[in-house]
């Protein structure tokens, strides 16, 4: 199970792959107030947003919408500060309490939910994961996903990091 946040749930959506956290992951969770943020940006005109609308449990779809605890509330609170929102705190108080790992693209979140004990997957290494588990067969699939993220999100992968994924297509 894998509790995936607002920037990795909008970035897949917006270049169509929503199918691959589950693919990868099996369950996949996120947080009301990442549906939340989410909303505002559906209000925006942002389209992506219905398709992870259409993905969530309540629909039928494979992306559960957890509740916070009483204890993870409690935990949001003493992660939560200046640096971060209480979506982030959450997603990081959520992770951190249910051992789960976290899917963030976030650098600052990542600090932070690593020193609070989660174990972070960032963009690259769920596409490192994608190519392992088959989601990612070929050079043709890999080039399509990474142009779509740069034209859709405009995500840009290090010349080091493309080379990484190019090397775990090839084992």
């Amino acid at each position: 199970m894998v509790v995936v946040d607002n920037n990795v749930l909008s970035s897949l959506a917006k270049v169509e792959r929503l199918d691959w956290l589950p693919a990868v992951f099996g369950t996949v969770t996120t947080t009301a107030s990442v549906l939340d943020e989410l909303h505002h940006d559906a209000v925006s005109g942002y389209g992506f947003v219905a398709r992870i609308d259409a993905v969530k449990s309540y629909n039928d779809g494979w992306l559960t919408i957890t509740t916070s605890t009483e204890n993870e509330i409690k935990r949001t609170e003493s992660i939560l500060d200046s640096s971060l929102s209480f979506t982030d705190a959450e997603c990081i108080a959520i992770a951190a309490i249910r051992e789960r790992r976290l899917l963030s693209d976030d650098g600052h979140v990542g600090t932070v939910a690593t020193q609070h004990g989660v174990d972070v997957w960032d963009l690259l290494l769920f596409l490192e994961a994608c190519i392992q588990e088959g989601v990612i067969e070929n050079e043709t699939d890999l080039i399509a996903v990474l142009d779509d993220l740069e034209e859709e999100d405009f995500y840009r992968f290090s010349d080091d990091d493309r080379g990484e994924l190019y090397s775990v297509l090839e084992r």
